[in-house]
């Protein structure tokens, strides 16, 4: 509803959001950061609008591919294949252990019955424990719900990895002094970019995905000199370490969206 809408109600907004992000690398999160924002969209509504776009149409444009891999996944669930057949070693007789064992035996049981017929601590731990061991049985019983429940959560994964990966990029600039979150608005523009490109990769099969890559290195190559303000070298060599970072920062949150999603499934 906020990307459409936009399209409509932002009018020139929209237009010359687009056309700054995309034709002139830098100059969105320049301008906006010095006050210029009555012409622009709000970067952290329009890149979480083209983060739920894009997972949807990706998601409807490999619908077969999808469906493929849920069937696989059912297969190898009904042929009791190890990958769904792991099971956590705790110490015996600790709460996690008891637990396990009892949601193994009691299926669709639930955390109250669970203390009262164990007998253990009702605190937060313990409920964190039951939660996850419990939402793990069910991803083991059924792998295809819980991708269901996983995919729409995607684009606030990414919503949210953003501002941890800042963190990282901005200790590059400690000595400039810049605020955090003039360093956020500008990785939320270029992470918009990159949706762009991908999905532009996605859907014109005819290029390599590689190329899209080196397309949009050029681009941030191009949106840090015009942002930072910095010389060639200093630019190209703290870009290399920052995709490093990129790349760190999204195991950490991705690894960390996999365990919460368990807990909460």
């Amino acid at each position: 509803m906020e990307f459409f809408s936009g399209l409509i109600s932002y009018d020139s907004r929209f237009r010359k959001t687009i056309s700054a992000l995309v034709f002139h690398p830098g100059k969105l999160s320049e301008e906006y950061i010095q006050g210029k924002r009555i012409k622009y969209v709000n970067p952290f509504r329009f890149f979480i609008s083209t983060a739920i776009v894009f997972f949807l149409a990706i998601s409807w444009i490999n619908r077969d591919d999808l469906k493929e891999l849920k069937s696989t996944l059912e297969d190898e669930r009904i042929e009791n294949n190890e990958n769904f057949n792991h099971e956590f070693s705790f110490e015996e007789n600790s709460p996690s252990f008891k637990i396990a064992n009892f949601i193994k035996a009691n299926p669709r049981t639930d955390y109250t019955e669970v203390v009262d017929s164990l007998g253990i601590e009702k605190t937060m731990i313990n409920q964190l424990k039951f939660n996850f061991l419990f939402g793990y049985a069910r991803l083991k019983e059924n792998p295809i719900d819980f991708l269901n429940f996983l995919l729409p959560k995607l684009p606030f994964f990414l919503f949210f990895f953003i501002p941890i990966f800042t963190i990282f990029s901005s200790l590059f600039y400690i000595r400039r002094k810049i605020p955090y979150t003039h360093h956020l608005i500008f990785n939320y523009n270029q992470q918009t970019v990159f949706l762009i490109l991908l999905f532009l990769a996605i859907i014109l099969s005819f290029e390599s995905l590689w190329f899209w890559l080196l397309l949009y290195l050029f681009y941030l190559y191009k949106s840090m000199r015009k942002f930072y303000k910095q010389k060639r070298i200093k630019t190209i060599s703290k870009q290399f370490i920052i995709i490093n970072f990129y790349w760190i920062s999204a195991l950490l949150v991705l690894s960390s969206l996999a365990v919460l999603s368990i807990v909460f499934f």
